[in-house]
């Protein structure tokens, strides 16, 4: 079999840490940590960075400057509500604000000349890629079709939804081959997109030593609770698509049952709504709300915490959730999307049906149980590191980037992919 080392492997995510989060850059990053461990040679580029100047030795960063961003999303906000649209729209922005950050991109990839390039679809930055000689693999972490006619979501705008399906069809007729992290998200894409070239499924790695290195951060003195009081990780708590709703009506039952003194850490950014609501709390209950932090400060808070509870009402694969299992919380989530992949209902955590939240609410309130919560805990992080183990995920990444590279031309040199 032909060396690995001998291909050049790009991946693409929107940005890195510790400038970027979300999870479609943290996926990316973890994979291209996970390749970079097994002695590949690969390169981490993103393109769209809000400081793509910034000092880094290791990342190549690019991206829309703020006065392109804000005249692109101009633009398509103009064309939507010529479209006689008034409803909620950040699909087709998300994609034209990609398209600096690749066009500039492009230089370095000529420069790279990669056998492999993987990138992301939230964004369509394949619209605009100068993909060489390079076999392209896409990963499907978005789909924009799931945003369609979904009540619980909003009332997400049908004519931005539409076109950006149509666009990153477009991007289709590039790629060899297709890539889901969880079977939800291939049975999307095949029903959503016209492709007769390999799709298959694969999940999100993540580098176990990775989060081993990150130490503890115990926020508990900081909030006024004592040392054995509980605390609770509600994930992207002020996103709606995440569940914000739910945010305060968990945190105030669970404060109920929990009695005594309990602790909440809510990541990311928190909406105007949700502060407002956040301002009468229960007595007992305290929150810990920092905002956007970067990658290694919130795994040090989520390690903190003792379960995690995840109303999210769309989800591809949770890498928030899949991080916390291995940091040996067990998550407690709706039954959407790719959730019930990663969270076995009663084993490693609860999966409950959405949007039930009196029964998300009754089963995380179990785990202020400590021995419950405890064992759980066990086995979240035991299944993690069996189910997800990063060496047999990157194994997959090259089996099928071999099945790619032997149905197109062969790599520069005669050298193919060593899949074990």
């Amino acid at each position: 079999m032909s060396d690995i080392r001998s291909a050049k492997i790009a991946i693409i995510g929107p940005s890195a840490p510790p400038a970027g989060g979300g999870g479609v850059a943290s996926s990316h990053y973890q994979l291209y940590r996970c390749f970079r461990n097994r002695g590949l040679n690969a390169v981490l580029l993103t393109f769209n960075e809000r400081d793509p100047d910034q000092a880094d030795s290791e990342i190549l960063r690019f991206g829309a400057s703020e006065r392109e961003r804000k005249l692109l999303a101009f633009c398509c906000a103009l064309y939507l509500k010529a479209c006689g649209s008034r409803k909620v729209a950040y699909h087709l922005a998300d994609i034209f604000c990609s398209i600096p950050g690749m066009l500039r991109m492009n230089r370095v990839l000529r420069q790279l000349e990669p056998d492999h390039i993987i990138i992301p679809d939230h964004g369509a930055p394949g619209l605009f890629l100068d993909k060489g000689k390079a076999h392209l693999t896409l990963v499907t972490h978005h789909n924009p079709a799931r945003f369609a006619s979904n009540p619980l979501l909003g009332d997400f705008c049908p004519v931005d939804v539409r076109e950006a399906v149509s666009l990153e069809q477009r991007v289709l007729v590039k790629v060899d081959g297709v890539i889901a992290p969880s079977r939800y998200m291939e049975g999307v894409f095949r029903d959503t997109f016209s492709y007769d070239r390999p799709v298959t499924t694969i999940p999100n790695p993540l580098n176990a030593a990775l989060i081993e290195q990150v130490k503890k951060n115990d926020s508990r003195h900081e909030l006024g609770l004592p040392p054995g009081a509980p605390m609770v990780y509600i994930p992207s708590a002020g996103s709606v698509l995440k569940g914000e709703r739910f945010v305060a009506l968990i945190i105030r039952c669970l404060s109920a049952a929990a009695g005594g003194m309990i602790g909440f850490y809510l990541s990311g950014g928190l909406s105007a709504d949700l502060t407002h609501d956040l301002r009468t709390l229960p007595e007992n209950a305290r929150v810990l709300a920092p905002g956007h932090l970067d990658y290694c400060a919130n795994l040090a808070l989520v390690k903190s915490c003792d379960f995690g509870v995840s109303p999210t009402l769309i989800e591809s694969f949770g890498m928030a959730i899949l991080e916390a299992s291995f940091c040996g919380l067990p998550m407690v989530v709706f039954e959407v999307g790719g959730n019930a992949e990663i969270i076995s209902d009663g084993i490693n955590g609860f999966c409950v049906p959405c949007p039930d939240v009196e029964r998300l609410v009754a089963s995380a309130a179990r785990l202020l149980d400590p021995r419950c919560c405890r064992e759980m805990g066990q086995a979240a992080c035991r299944i993690a590191l069996e189910r997800f183990d990063a060496e047999k995920i990157v194994d997959r990444y090259l089996e099928f980037l071999q099945v790619e590279n032997t149905k197109g031309s062969k790599l520069k040199g005669g050298r193919g992919i060593c899949a074990r």
